[in-house]
C-alpha cells in the first residue's frame, strides 16, 4: 500500500535525523532534536516536533525534507499546504522494526572513482577573519576526520547587500529585492506591494498606507519583532527589512571535511546553514515562508538571494549568479561554493542555459571530472539543496 511505503520512508528519515544530524558547536533556541526511545519507532508527534520549525503544530512544504517532501501532495489530503497530525496518522502503521543499532545503512560509505577534495584557495581572502586551518574534528556520524576551519563575517565582497523593501508603491524594482512563488521569481517593487491582495488572493494584505508609503521595519527592535516565527502582531502586514549593520559582529565558523565522504543514504539539512559560498556567506535551508505569509508579512531577498535575520546575519536562500563563480573547462555549470559535507555546489544551469535532469533528492549527481557534487535549486524554488549525501561538518554563528 502506498501510504505504508510513505510512512516507512518517514521513519527511516527521522532515524537519519536523530542519529546522524550535524552537531554544531552553538545551538539556536529551536534546535531541539527529538530522540525516540530505544527500540521504538518514532511517533507522528515525534515527527512533527522534529521538523516543525515554527512550532505551529503542523508541517509545511518548506519544513519537511526527503521522503516527506516528495510525497507531500499525497499526504496533504485537504490540499491546504500543511500536513496535520491527523493526516500523518491516517497512514497505516508499518510492521515493528528492530532497534536502530541493528540498521547501519546510513553509515555505509560509497567510494567513487573520482572524489575531489575541498580547495581552500577558492575562498575570497578578504572575506576571511582568520587564515583557514586544518584540524581533526568530529563529524556528524561521530567519526573523526581532518577538516578545514573557515571563519568569516558572512559579508559578501563581490556584491552589495540589499535593497529589500521599497518605501512607496510608486518605487521601481531598483528600490526593492525579490520574492518567489510557485518556482517563479518576482521583483518586489511598489507595484508588487500594491497588488499583494491579488497575488495571494487574500483581501487581508495591506502593506501600504493611504498615502502610498510602504510599512517597513525601521529599527533593529522592529526587525526582531517581525522576523521571528511568531510575528509580533504589531508588525503584521509589514515588509520586514533587517539591515546588515545590526549584526556586523556576527562570526560564522565552518567545519568542513577536507575529503568528502559519500553515504548511501542522505541526511537532513542542518538548521544553522547547509553550505558556504566562496565569499563566506551561509547557504541556508528553505525560508519558513508559511510563518511569514500567515502574518501577512513579506521578507524579501535581495537580488543576490540573501537577507538578514537576527540568528545568522546575512545569508542566502537562493542562488542568482551574483556571487563568485569558478568556471568549468567544459559546458558544465560553474562552481559557487561547498556544502557542509565537503562536496562542491554548482549553479543550477550549464553554460548553454540547460538544467540537469539526473539529480537525486539532494540535488546531486556524479561525473568523472567533478566526482559527486550538487547543483543549487532554481532561484524560485526556495531550496538551495534538498539534503546532504555526505558526512557533514558543522557551522556555528556567534555574536
Amino acid at each position: 500500500m502506498k501510504y505504508s511505503k510513505i510512512l516507512k520512508a518517514m521513519i527511516i528519515f527521522v532515524f537519519t535525523v536523530t542519529f546522524f544530524c550535524c552537531k554544531p558547536s552553538t545551538k539556536s533556541n529551536d534546535d531541539n532534536i527529538v530522540n525516540p526511545r530505544e527500540g521504538q519507532a518514532p511517533s507522528v508527534t515525534d515527527l512533527i516536533n522534529e521538523m516543525d520549525i515554527n512550532k505551529d503544530g503542523k508541517l509545511s512544504k518548506s519544513e519537511v525534507q526527503g521522503p516527506l517532501s516528495n510525497d507531500f501532495s499525497t499526504i496533504d489530503t485537504n490540499n491546504n499546504g500543511f500536513l496535520s497530525k491527523e493526516e500523518l496518522e491516517s497512514a497505516p502503521r508499518p510492521e515493528r522494526r528492530e532497534p536502530r543499532e541493528t540498521r547501519t545503512n546510513n553509515s555505509v560509505q560509497k567510494d567513487f572513482e573520482v572524489t575531489i577534495n575541498v580547495d581552500p584557495s577558492l575562498f575570497i581572502k578578504e572575506s576571511l577573519l582568520k587564515e583557514i586551518t586544518t584540524e581533526e574534528r568530529t563529524l556528524s556520524n561521530g567519526t573523526k576526520a581532518l577538516c578545514y576551519v573557515i571563519t568569516t563575517a558572512s559579508q559578501p565582497q563581490e556584491h552589495k547587500m540589499g535593497p529589500w523593501c521599497p518605501t512607496h508603491i510608486n518605487d521601481g524594482k531598483d528600490k526593492g529585492g525579490i520574492w518567489f512563488k510557485d518556482d517563479k521569481v518576482y521583483d518586489v517593487d511598489g507595484h508588487f506591494i500594491a497588488n499583494l491582495k491579488e497575488f495571494y488572493s487574500d483581501e487581508e494584505w495591506a502593506l501600504f498606507r493611504e498615502d502610498g508609503s510602504v510599512k517597513v521595519t525601521k529599527t533593529q527592535e522592529e526587525c526582531e519583532a517581525a522576523a521571528r516565527p511568531d510575528v509580533d502582531e504589531k508588525y503584521h502586514n509589514y515588509c520586514v527589512e533587517c539591515l546588515p549593520d545590526y549584526y556586523r559582529e556576527k562570526v560564522s565558523t565552518y567545519i568542513i571535511p577536507v575529503k568528502p565522504m559519500y553515504l548511501e543514504n542522505s541526511n537532513a539539512l542542518g538548521r544553522n546553514g547547509i553550505g558556504v559560498a566562496f565569499n563566506g556567506v551561509n547557504f541556508d535551508a528553505p525560508a519558513p515562508t508559511h510563518a511569514i505569509l500567515s502574518a501577512h508579512t513579506l521578507a524579501p531577498l535581495d537580488d543576490a538571494g540573501g537577507h538578514v535575520n537576527p540568528h545568522a546575519g546575512y545569508h542566502y536562500h537562493a542562488v542568482t549568479g551574483k556571487t563568485k563563480e569558478i568556471a568549468q573547462k567544459d559546458t558544465h555549470a560553474p562552481m559557487i561554493g561547498y556544502a557542509m559535507d565537503g562536496f562542491g555546489i554548482y549553479a543550477h544551469k550549464d553554460k548553454n542555459g540547460n538544467g540537469y535532469h539526473d539529480l537525486d533528492d539532494c540535488g546531486g549527481h556524479y561525473d568523472e571530472i567533478r566526482g559527486y557534487h550538487y547543483h543549487a535549486g532554481d532561484a524560485g524554488s526556495n531550496q538551495v539543496l534538498g539534503c546532504l549525501h555526505g558526512v557533514s561538518g558543522s557551522v556555528s554563528v556567534k555574536g
